[in-house]
């Protein structure tokens, strides 16, 4: 059964004497259960509250500036009517010392507490007692498996604080509340480090009508580095309710960003677009960290790295930045990406492979490549690349450069394959002068690489058919150009991937290819036939903005987070 919690005049509630069953030491109360509640000071001199229980630890005030976030969390709340407020989650009591001041006088204030260290904890480290001096308030502390005693009425207004929502809910008894929540805006923080990505994100927080602030990100990071306190006054001033990065960036190896957030209490989510395998390091995250992946391949992988949550997050368009816009083909079929060449070169001066021995690498290099094509695994397999460094004598733990090697060298195979199929006269490529070579085009049908924000959408557009070549490591997945072309108005041909039936309709908004034979036979009948282009290109853009703009994207994610 609850109990409540009572104060005489001029005196605070006695947790000790309130909750004999737990046991108190210096900055911390421990429960009968394994559970524990304990107080830790923050770098303002707050103090912030944390619980933990089988492992799990949460975060219940963070101890940034616990009473300004707690003020406005009852900025949110519609008082105008004068009634009473029932409040969800004692946390430090913050909220409830503002309520005190706003409500009337005569108007019902009731707070209801499910654990019992919880409250001992908060009612040990604030003077809380000129609360209970106030009419109508009440202290209620679980648990409420059999809900609130009979006969007790609470007040029809309903608070909840949000990591009591979000982490103990459930054991909260259930009461309809109107709908009486004026939610302020949310409040996110971007990282931003120059990513193609960020801007998007940066226009979609501002379309869905959050505040932002933005991070810059150094090219590195520690404790006592410029940026690193930048970061601390932006959270600060800004008081974020959510930190958003692209592929972790900002994230040290040390878990200098890890353990800041812990301690302040703030969630982050990490969207990755790019294979988090190359990504991340050993430490494992903060439990404040959730994890979205573009492809749902990676949801296993990430989940046994340690994130709490871990959800699939396709990639999408922005549509301001591709958009339809009057062009007459120039290129019957066109491919924009790259040949691999700086790549490969890149990884075999990593891995100090020597100049004469090179050829010989890389044909065992490309045989790896070529199983890895045809296998469903997300990495290059480690036995065949370990005997592979044993047997040219190389040194040192190499295995994540070998299998990222073997993967560009995967691509560019697949790539390769496609692009030379295609019919006499018609392709055309976009990218780095490694094709002049490998392909064999004339420079009339050559570009070079062309910048995200300036020249490709005006690139498809202008071209009748752009074949779109998925890289080795998305083994179902969808990449950018799915979304892009489409979004620019132009006619999209991809090889097939199990992820893109979940989001286009097979046929009607897409057209696939599974061998370089049948995307030869695609390109060359669609580049002749405007009308089927036009058609397909139509239904594919509507799907586009009605479901896969960034704005949808961010949403979902909000919405996996509230």
């Amino acid at each position: 059964m609850p109990i409540e919690v009572k104060a005489a005049p001029g005196t605070r509630p006695d947790p000790a004497g309130l909750f004999p069953d737990l046991v108190f030491t210096e900055n911390g109360v421990a429960g009968p259960d394994g559970s524990r509640a304990w107080l830790e000071p923050g770098p303002a001199g707050a103090w912030g509250l944390s619980h933990s229980q089988g492992g799990r630890t949460v975060r219940l005030a963070s101890a940034l500036d616990p009473a300004a976030e707690d003020r406005r969390l009852v900025d949110g709340l519609d008082l105008s009517g004068g009634e009473g407020v029932l409040c969800f989650g004692l946390g430090l009591g913050y909220h409830l010392e503002e309520l005190h001041r706003r409500l009337k006088p005569t108007a019902p204030l009731w707070v209801l507490e499910s654990r019992p260290a919880l409250a001992a904890a908060a009612l040990r480290a604030r003077d809380l007692g000129p609360l209970f001096q106030r009419p109508g308030f009440r202290l209620l502390v679980g648990p409420f498996k059999s809900g609130l005693p009979s006969g007790l009425r609470p007040p029809a207004r309903v608070l909840w604080r949000p990591a009591t929502r979000r982490h103990f809910a459930a054991e909260y008894p259930p009461i309809t509340a109107p709908a009486n929540r004026r939610r302020p805006k949310r409040r996110l923080l971007l990282f931003q480090s120059g990513y193609y990505l960020e801007r998007e994100l940066a226009r979609a927080a501002q379309t869905l009508g959050l505040e932002t602030a933005v991070w810059r990100l150094a090219p590195s990071l520690t404790g006592r580095d410029e940026n690193f306190r930048e970061l601390l006054e932006t959270i600060k001033n800004f008081r974020p309710d959510l930190a958003l990065t692209v592929n972790h960036l900002g994230f040290d190896a040390e878990g200098l960003l890890d353990n800041l957030f812990t301690r302040l209490g703030l969630p982050v989510a990490s969207w990755f677009v790019d294979s988090p395998i190359f990504i991340l390091g050993p430490k494992p995250p903060s439990p404040l960290v959730s994890a979205f992946t573009w492809d749902r391949d990676y949801l296993d992988f990430l989940k046994s790295r340690g994130f709490s949550r871990v959800r699939h997050l396709p990639l999408a368009a922005d549509e301001e930045l591709f958009r339809p816009a009057p062009a007459a083909p120039k290129r019957p079929v066109a491919f924009v990406g790259d040949s691999m060449t700086a790549a490969t070169e890149k990884y075999l001066n990593k891995l100090a492979v020597p100049g004469p021995a090179r050829s010989a690498f890389l044909t065992a290099i490309d045989d790896e490549a070529e199983a890895f094509l045809t296998d469903r695994a997300l990495l290059p397999a480690s036995e065949p690349l370990a005997r592979l460094a044993e047997a040219r004598g190389l040194t040192g733990d190499l295995l994540t450069d070998l299998q990222a090697l073997v993967t560009w060298r995967a691509s560019r195979k697949w790539r390769l394959n496609v692009l030379r199929e295609q019919k006499p006269g018609l392709l055309h490529a976009a990218g780095d002068p490694g094709w002049r070579e490998l392909l064999g085009l004339p420079p009339d049908r050559l570009t070079g690489a062309l910048d995200y924000y300036q020249g490709l959408a005006g690139y498809y557009r202008a071209s009748a058919v752009n074949l779109n070549i998925t890289s080795a490591q998305m083994k179902t997945g969808l990449n950018q150009r799915v979304f892009d072309v489409p979004a620019a108005g132009a006619f999209l041909l991809t090889d097939r991937r199990d992820q893109l039936f979940d989001l286009f309709e097979d046929g009607r908004e897409v057209v696939t290819y599974q061998s370089p034979e049948e995307a030869a036979r695609l390109a060359a009948w669609y580049a002749g036939r405007p009308a089927a282009r036009e058609k397909i290109a139509r239904a594919a853009r509507a799907r586009v903005l009605g479901s896969h703009l960034y704005r949808h994207r961010l949403a979902k994610l909000l919405a996996a987070l509230d």
